[in-house]
């Protein structure tokens, strides 16, 4: 397209004056003003555009949200192409429901509006020719100017003709053109009716999927609620046959307790005598614990008594085993003692014997007949000496042991 195109609005009075549409990128950007649309607001614009036969259809970025318009002011948007395309051949831009713009092909720059109806331009194949200067009249020139006027009446009537074919078709072009963009807008309406559609359809498929899913957890829910009521059923007999339990214990309790006040009498009167047995087992305890008490000090000396016997006893066997041993000690030491002493006595006699012999030989030949006698003396004295002796022996070996 190289001009723009009247824009279809239910308003009537919205124009759109196109600065700049083009491909930069991944992006159409789309820059211009508004004028008609105070008290308007645009919802997000969408982009339709004809490639090869191909409809396609784009929403604006997020970055120019949210595309507030004022007459006369700037306004811009930019549209991501999702696939590659070719050379558009037409497209369309809508902001609002009943606002829908024709727009230039992509590259056309340059203050554009929609146009309105004009009046068609006389057309250049039916100019009159400059009426000319009269000259002399003769036979041959009025037959020509008859024929001139003739020709002159058939070119008026073929400009007349033509001129109202001319108006009927720039009518029917511009019949054309309207129902055109009429059917345009149509078009989008129904793209946009076919993209509402299916997402009010993906709405409709989300909502009935999480109607499933609700319904499953409010079955989960419901199986729960069934089991908790026959839980708390359960749990309600449990407590409707405890309470009857209660009831019965309660009768029984009170049966009790009316059997228990009768017994309380006799039982207050065994208590009485029982606090009595027990006042004179107090008694009784007290002086058993005295006599205990006196029993076990009495037991206390006999066990240290006993001990210290014990003790004794031990020393004594201690004194009397050394006693023993010191004992069969003297005895050996008597007998070894007693066979040296016989065998020093042997000796001694032996001796004595042949001393007193001599000594008798030796007196009997030296000294006189009256003296003769004391030799027997001698012999008697030591034998004395030596009995003595033993005695001795044998009383310090009876002390020691």
């Amino acid at each position: 397209m190289s001009r723009a195109l009247e824009p279809v609005s239910r308003a009537g009075r919205v124009l759109f004056e196109l600065d700049r549409f083009e491909l930069v990128d991944d992006h159409y950007e789309l820059e211009g003003r508004w004028s008609g649309v105070r008290g308007r607001r645009f919802i997000r614009p969408a982009l339709t555009a004809l490639d090869d036969g191909h409809s396609i259809r784009m929403l604006a970025d997020l970055v120019h949200k949210p595309w507030a318009a004022e007459d006369g002011e700037h306004w811009e948007a930019a549209f991501p192409c999702r696939a590659q395309t070719r050379e558009l051949l037409a497209a369309e831009l809508t902001v609002a429901p009943d606002i829908t713009i024709a727009l230039a092909a992509p590259g056309h720059s340059g203050p554009t509006r929609a146009p309105t109806p004009s009046k068609p331009p006389a057309s250049s194949a039916t100019k009159l020719p400059a009426k000319p200067a009269k000259p002399a009249k003769s036979g041959r020139d009025e037959g020509a100017e008859t024929s001139l006027a003739q020709a002159l009446s058939d070119a008026r009537a073929e400009q007349r003709r033509l001129k109202t074919a001319l108006d009927r078709a720039q009518a029917e072009k511009l019949q054309t053109e309207t129902r055109m963009d009429e059917l345009l807008g149509r078009l989008s309406q129904a793209m946009r009716d076919r993209d509402e559609g299916r997402a009010a359809r993906s709405q409709v498929e989300r909502e009935l999927t999480a109607l499933q899913d609700e319904r499953a957890e409010l079955g989960i829910e419901r199986d729960s609620l069934r089991k908790q009521r026959d839980e708390i059923a359960a749990d309600r007999s449990a407590v409707v046959r405890a309470r009857d339990e209660a009831l019965r214990a309660t009768e029984a309790a009170g049966s009790a307790r009316d059997e228990a006040l009768a017994e309380r009498g006799g039982a207050i009167s065994a208590r009485a005598q029982a606090e009595s047995a027990r006042d004179d087992a107090t008694a009784a305890r007290s002086q058993a614990e005295t006599e205990r008490d006196a029993a076990l000090a009495l037991r206390d000396h006999a066990l240290a008594d006993r001990d210290a016997a014990l003790v004794a006893r031990d020393d004594a066997l201690v004194e009397r085993q050394a006693a023993l041993s010191a004992r069969e000690d003297a005895l050996r030491d008597r007998n070894s003692l007693r066979a040296k002493l016989e065998q020093h006595h042997a000796l001694e006699a032996q001796e004595s014997s042949a001393r007193g012999a001599a000594m008798v030989m030796r007196r009997a030949v030296q000294e006189p007949r009256a003296f003769q006698h004391a030799p027997q003396i001698l012999p008697r004295a030591m034998a004395v000496i030596v009995l003595l002796a033993i005695v001795v022996a044998l009383l310090i070996v009876v002390r020691v042991g």
